[in-house]
């Protein structure tokens, strides 16, 4: 008796070869299946942060829309020397509220804010509103009356004519709604040479934290002159601008929106600034902190009984701010800087 061919042996080996495949290849399906679950789960982080991210720049987009905008003419474009800003504060009520029936008061802020061209530096230059200036079609006339007598543009001509500076855009701070800005961003510190006492609120002699209805009393304390108002609204102004540089408070998408919810009530610019501008302003400020900002005053001197631009002094300052050193002058002339304690 022969034996059989291994044919039989043969075919039945297939199926063992098939079956070792398969057992090689099972421990290969959690590794595929983890992959695809890693990949299905980073496509769905991605999607939300694309969707979170074109949230925010619609929200961002639409709150920039609602800045209040109003026409002034005279204005320069931008050129490669860098930007600067006329900035004046808002006509307020005496209480910081309107009044019916009750004609407003007209601030006497006014500031230019010059921007390096790097954008990484600059300064703040403050024109004290009761110098006596040459005002177009009007005469000689303390700066303040350009503001009120012809609005923006009236004052933009006659700051250029004063400095020789192009003025690349205008803004207006109305100083009756900072009281939320100052919240939103925590409060701000401010130095005290003397205790004192406005509104029933008493503020101590040295550093004071003030919230917004607390830095309301401080502007608006009934007892301080007009000089000594603008001195405490331009600190105002820097301690806000130098605690959202500071503490990148316009780096954070939830701080970001509280604070454009709060500037759009302050701010109002003129109607050649585009959203895209308004946004490149924002990002350029929060580069302006404590060390890249110089603040200074124009230097006057009174003659007659009237304040007048030192203009020995103040044409060096105009053109420290075409050549984009502020910091220069300042350090040149150290009686100029911006108090940081204010009576």
């Amino acid at each position: 008796m022969t034996d059989t061919p291994d044919k039989d042996d043969g075919v039945g080996s297939e199926p063992s070869a098939g079956r070792a495949s398969d057992q090689a290849a099972e421990p290969g399906k959690p590794k595929r299946r983890v992959r695809r679950v890693v990949l299905v789960s980073l496509g769905s982080v991605l999607a939300v942060a694309i969707a979170a991210t074109i949230g925010i720049y619609a929200y961002v987009n639409h709150a920039v829309s609602s800045v209040p905008r109003v026409h002034v003419s005279g204005l320069a474009g931008t050129g490669s020397s860098g930007e600067t800003f006329l900035i004046a504060g808002a006509p307020y009520e005496p209480t910081g509220t309107p009044i019916q029936g009750v004609r407003p008061q007209y601030t006497k802020l006014f500031m230019l804010l010059h921007i390096n061209p790097d954008g990484h530096a600059g300064g703040v230059v403050s024109i004290p509103g009761d110098t006596m200036v040459q005002v177009p079609g009007v005469g000689a006339e303390p700066l303040w009356i350009a503001f009120k007598t012809g609005g923006p543009s009236l004052l933009v001509s006659t700051v250029r004519q004063l400095t020789g500076i192009p003025i690349n855009h205008y803004a207006e701070i109305n100083l009756s709604h900072l009281t939320k800005l100052i919240d939103v961003v925590g409060g701000v510190n401010v130095t005290i040479p003397a205790a004192s006492t406005s509104y029933g609120h008493l503020f101590s002699t040295g550093v004071n934290h003030l919230t917004g209805i607390t830095a309301t009393y401080y502007d608006l304390d009934p007892s301080i002159s007009d000089q000594v108002r603008v001195l405490r609204q331009e600190n105002l102004l820097r301690a806000i601008m130098i605690k959202i540089a500071d503490d990148h408070l316009l780096t954070n998408p939830v701080t970001t929106i509280r604070l454009l919810n709060a500037i759009t009530g302050t701010l109002t610019v003129d109607s050649n600034m585009t959203n895209s501008d308004i946004e490149s302003l924002a990002m350029k400020l929060r580069s302006l902190g404590s060390s890249a900002a110089t603040f200074v005053i124009t230097p006057t001197e009174t003659v007659n009984g009237k304040l007048v631009p030192n203009t020995a002094v103040a044409d060096q300052l105009w053109t420290a701010i075409k050549k984009n050193s502020i910091a220069k002058f300042a350090t040149a002339f150290p009686a100029a800087v911006t108090p940081l304690v204010v009576p």
